[in-house]
């Protein structure tokens, strides 16, 4: 691999899928659809924003794999990127410090997920790790992308790869949470 860490991420991501499906996969329709109020999330719906998150960036990815890519104003700004990324990987880590908001585009699109979003959700991660595997030839600490959440916000595709990896394990973790509450349902439907 020309990026070597992205191996570490790649078995990250892969250990995300294990646990949600060990986890989660045999759980009813009911289950993964349960929240204690309607403003939390489901184990759904941390598992559908994460689709939804991540698919944001693959056309960025595409674009890159094919050369295509074009650096935006803010991606040239001097040290922007830097100063972006970093805020941003101080902020979403695996266990969360402070609760966040999600940006718009990243909210889960479905208030009711089908049964078969664990299944979904695995398969996302494949073609997920199949996009790292494609971005590899290129540098990832000098190519700059923009967050699809919002243009002026950009980092470097390692800083990306990292938040992305770094919120999968976040959104595992609540959606862990939503099973520990003592109002979950225990029965299967």
């Amino acid at each position: 691999m020309n990026n070597p860490y992205l191996q570490g991420l790649i078995r990250r991501i892969e250990k995300v899928s294990q646990e949600a499906e060990d986890t989660f996969g045999n759980l009813s329709n009911e289950q993964l659809n349960w929240k204690l109020n309607h403003e939390k999330w489901s184990i759904g719906e941390c598992l559908d924003h994460l689709i939804v998150s991540n698919a944001t960036y693959f056309p960025q990815f595409e674009q890159m794999t094919h050369g295509a890519k074009r650096k935006t104003l803010w991606e040239s700004l001097p040290g922007w990127p830097q100063l972006c990324g970093y805020m941003l990987l101080q902020t979403i880590t695996p266990e969360p410090r402070h609760k966040l908001s999600a940006p718009a585009v990243f909210i889960p699109q479905r208030s009711e997920v089908p049964p078969t979003i664990v299944v979904e959700f695995i398969a996302h991660n494949q073609l997920f790790i199949k996009y790292l595997r494609e971005i590899d030839a290129i540098d990832h600490r000098r190519t700059i992308m923009t967050s699809p959440a919002n243009s002026i916000i950009t980092y470097s595709l390692y800083d990306a790869c990292h938040i992305l990896t770094n919120h999968e394990e976040r959104h595992l973790r609540q959606a862990k949470r939503v099973m520990e509450l003592e109002e979950f349902p225990l029965f299967k439907e």
